[in-house]
């Protein structure tokens, strides 16, 4: 069983929001769009009442009445699944579940997606003996040509309609169908032992988290991997055998003492109530039995300490031990039984070297079917995106609209919607296959950015960062430049950007000259037509993908944000900008640049030139532009 899709109205800072989920789910945006409001809505969800508990506060501000509402639809269900939910959840067919949880006014309501008949949802809907039994009495007087059980009392109603249900399959229907039972609430919950949501927090308490309960990391981790089952039959039995020997010594020791005092109290009392005794005796044992716990310990180089007392780096690192450990060993028994693991902030105290390997571990648990993991995090660390994973990327974005308020929305680039935009110039199955993504690479940070320039090549980036650094980084307006690789790959780059609506602005070279080039250098003249119609032909479909008008030959802006340079950049440095030369020469004599063309040359020349070409300024102004905020 997975979560597929989840549905969140009025929490928090989220009005209205769905979302798809996938083995992996990443959240990325920017602080306080709410990313982690997403993950404490699940986390209500799967674990209210045993570790989270709502309050008006956590109620939308702009909401019409005080209602939460949460919707989880899950998937794969598998035959455990479909033992434990009943022809009622899991009819044959049907491999999907929804369920629902709302908090009004303080009250709790819980309710699934199942085949009911429907008229008994008014019943089971309805508090207090009186009024469900009028309600029952009134569907059996609507539906005068069935025939239904006698109403007994109200604590077997509800019991007393299943069975009905169940004997009459014929006349249900998909209903939501109220049910406290989903998550234990009323006894073993229809979910216990089957899916777990496990919330790790950026405030990460250790000594809790470590502690062996249901609720943390460490225990749910245990509850996953270790079998108590035999451990706990052992206990029990020894605490019939204690309760007895308890029994025994008690006799031993006291029963002549007390039937002496009983005796003695019974003949005073005698005297002021005859025909009444005193009876004195030991109170029966209570030895309870106790599931097995287990504690967490640190051996510190010799010193034994509470993992509280570690720094938070090592804390973190020993769940990313737990989860690797718990990726090898998969569920027991392979079982087919789920964790949701949701981590705010991954990266929190990690080393680079240690993120990375986090990163890789939460992949290979969730794209391992055996392990029972799904993954999601809110990150703003480009170690835990894989932008050829670009559909499991969620960006989450809150705008301000002054008269609704704030409202936050969460953007996909799907790959059905990527491919779509991409049609008639990528080949779809490249795209779907993820081989030819290489490219994407460079995308890993321009993710997290408000405002994107794509160029072609490393040294094109050099150039528009240098020139920007000399006064004021295009960092600090949270702009990257992101470096394709070629204008092919300039296409997925650009789609993926729209679809998750970060604004780009896109440059690339008109390469009006290569034909000529290789005539200087001796090619074949076949070679030179051929390159010469290669290049227009990309410089028409970029321009035809971009919406703007197709030429051969385009210089200057295109449309709204997109730069053709005439040529290539490298010539127009070479022709309008001496002071750049003059910059890199000075780097090369001094050992400090390199004469081959080099990224971190460019960039330190472009940093210390004066009077960079106007067209590069105004490229570099334009994307400035690009990441101020706009009103709604």
């Amino acid at each position: 069983m997975k979560i597929t899709r989840i549905q969140v109205d009025n929490f928090r800072c989220l009005d209205h929001v769905e979302v798809d989920f996938d083995a992996i789910t990443t959240f990325i945006g920017p602080n306080g769009s709410g990313k982690s409001s997403v993950l404490r809505a699940l986390d209500w969800f799967f674990n209210g009442d045993k570790s989270v508990v709502l309050d008006d506060d956590d109620v939308f501000s702009g909401a019409t009445e005080p209602e939460i509402s949460v919707r989880v639809d899950f998937s794969e269900l598998s035959v455990a699944d479909r033992a434990a939910l009943g022809e009622k959840y899991a009819p044959d067919g049907v491999d999907e579940l929804s369920v629902w949880r709302v908090w009004k006014n303080g009250k709790d309501k819980i309710t699934g997606k199942a085949l009911a008949f429907p008229p008994f949802e008014s019943v089971r809907l309805t508090e207090g003996a009186g009024p469900k039994k009028a309600a029952y009495e009134k569907v059996i007087s609507e539906h005068p040509d069935m025939t239904f059980p006698k109403w007994t009392s109200v604590g077997v109603a509800n019991g007393m309609m299943d069975s009905w249900e169940r004997e009459h399959p014929d006349l249900l229907e998909a209903a939501q169908v109220s049910d406290t039972n989903f998550f234990g609430f009323a006894g073993q919950g229809r979910l216990s032992g089957l899916f777990d949501f496990v919330l790790v927090t950026a405030d990460l308490r250790a000594s809790e988290e470590s502690q062996d309960t249901k609720s943390s990391v460490i225990g749910r981790i245990l509850e996953k991997t270790v079998d108590r089952t035999l451990a706990d039959e052992a206990i029990a039995s020894l605490s019939d055998e204690l309760k007895l020997k308890y029994e025994q010594i008690s006799h031993d020791f006291f029963a002549d003492q007390l039937t002496d005092l009983s005796s003695e109290l019974s003949a005073e009392v005698s005297s002021f109530a005859p025909g009444r005794s005193v009876v004195i005796g030991s109170l029966p044992a209570e030895f309870k039995p106790q599931s097995t716990k287990f504690r967490v310990r640190i051996d510190d180089h010799g010193m034994d300490t509470d993992i509280s007392r570690q720094g938070h780096g090592f804390q973190r690192s020993m769940l990313i031990a737990a989860l690797k450990l718990l990726a090898h060993r998969g569920a027991p028994e392979k079982d087919g039984s789920v964790i949701c693991l949701a981590i705010e902030e991954p990266e929190l105290f990690q080393h680079p070297t240690q993120a990375k390997a986090f990163a890789t571990i939460l992949r290979q648990l969730a794209e391992n079917a055996e392990a029972g993991i799904q993954v999601v995090y809110a990150t703003h660390s480009p170690y835990f995106v894989e932008p050829s994973y670009f559909d499991q990327i969620r960006r989450v974005e809150r705008t301000i609209d002054s008269a609704v308020g704030s409202h936050v929305n969460i953007h996909r680039a799907s790959m059905v919607a990527v491919t779509k935009s991409l049609d008639g110039f990528v080949d779809s199955n490249s795209v779907e296959s993820r081989l030819d993504n290489a490219c994407l690479y460079e995308l890993r940070d321009a993710l997290f950015a408000t405002a994107v320039l794509l160029v072609e090549g490393s040294t094109d980036r050099a150039i528009f960062e240098g020139m920007a650094d000399s006064t004021l980084p295009l960092s600090v307006d949270g702009i990257e430049v992101a470096a394709v690789g070629s204008k092919d790959s300039m296409f997925l780059a650009a789609a993926i950007l729209s679809q998750l609506q970060i604004p780009f602005a896109s440059v690339f070279d008109s390469d009006r000259e290569s034909a000529n080039r290789k005539r200087a250098n001796g090619r074949p003249e076949n070679e030179a037509v051929a390159q010469e119609a290669s290049d227009s032909l990309k410089n028409r479909n970029l321009l035809r993908f971009f919406g703007v008008t197709e030429t051969d030959w385009p210089v200057g802006l295109q449309g709204d944000s997109t730069w053709v340079i005439d040529d290539n950049i490298e010539a127009l440095v070479s022709t309008s900008w001496a002071e750049f030369d003059v910059a890199r020469d000075e780097l090369i004599s001094s050992g400090r640049g390199s004469e081959r063309k080099n990224a971190a040359t460019y960039r330190f020349a472009a940093r210390s030139a004066t009077n960079p070409p106007c067209e590069l300024v105004e490229i570099v102004q334009a994307v400035r532009k690009l990441s101020m905020p706009t009103d709604e």
